[in-house]
């Protein structure tokens, strides 16, 4: 893939660019990166657009030198990387902590894109969110038992070293996930009500088996925003966009499509 950096917000942020036309921006979950997350839409989607796939701060490739994470101020840094790089109305995409970041580029950016898919999030901490964290092992902010965390996805623990490493070294995940734990169990991250005031077109998608956001949060995510809609993929998980890579895929792309013009 393409390798570039480019210095906003007092960060140097990395992104692959690939594709033409229309610019998508693909946004990660937490604790992943743009590689490891979006590994089967970058090729799909470069194919209809021009896909610019980001590590988010203090994520991958992309520093943090004040350590902090924020929602709102992970909104600030894609919102530099979009008047930096001159796109016009992009398409933004994020999946988790990135569905998450597209909520509040929604609500604190209300011109800055042609339309926004947000997905596995929330509009608030939920009891079936904070019962997903615990049984991950993250158990309240800066509280993360690690072999917990690798009993129930050790794959993922096992790639964490070497997705985050480049920076500051291979031990630097267990820090991003202590740190960026107090984000996650923050109730003032969370938008709350403040989605009605999103005004571009947005997808709501996430698995009808996903163990951090319920079906129910989701539809109620979709109907507090004006221009909202929303897609349930049947025995989808948290981690839906690669189990089910096709079906999520063709959903986004129907979608964006029909956002197009």
């Amino acid at each position: 893939m393409p390798e570039n950096y480019i210095e906003v917000n007092d960060l140097n942020m990395f992104y692959i660019e690939k594709g033409k036309g229309h610019p998508l921006i693909l946004l990660h979950g937490g604790i992943a990166t743009a590689e490891a997350n979006w590994s089967k839409q970058i090729e799909f989607f470069s194919n209809h657009f021009r896909v610019i796939a980001v590590d988010s701060r203090g994520h991958g490739r992309t520093n943090n030198p004040t350590e902090e994470f924020g929602y709102k101020l992970m909104a600030e840094d894609v919102a530099a990387l979009i008047q930096s790089l001159n796109l016009e109305k992009p398409f933004v995409c994020g999946w988790s902590d990135g569905g998450q970041i597209v909520l509040e580029i929604g609500i604190n950016y209300p011109d800055l894109s042609k339309a926004l898919v947000a997905g596995g999030v929330l509009s608030e901490i939920t009891n079936h969110y904070t019962s997903a964290m615990k049984s991950w092992g993250i158990e309240g902010p800066g509280k993360v038992e690690f072999e917990k965390l690798r009993e129930v996805i050790p794959q993922f623990v096992d790639a964490l070293p070497e997705m985050h490493s480049s920076v500051y070294g291979p031990e630097y995940w267990k820090k991003l996930l202590q740190n960026i734990s107090k984000m996650w169990w923050d109730p003032l991250q969370f938008p709350e009500k403040r989605i009605e005031q999103i005004e571009a077109p947005i997808l709501v998608i996430a698995g009808d088996r996903d163990a951090a956001t319920s079906i129910e949060e989701c539809v109620k995510i979709y109907k507090q925003i004006p221009n909202a809609e929303l897609a349930i993929i049947p025995n989808g998980d948290h981690d839906v966009y690669e189990t089910k890579p096709e079906l999520f895929n063709d959903i986004v792309l129907e979608f964006l499509t029909r956002h197009k013009e």
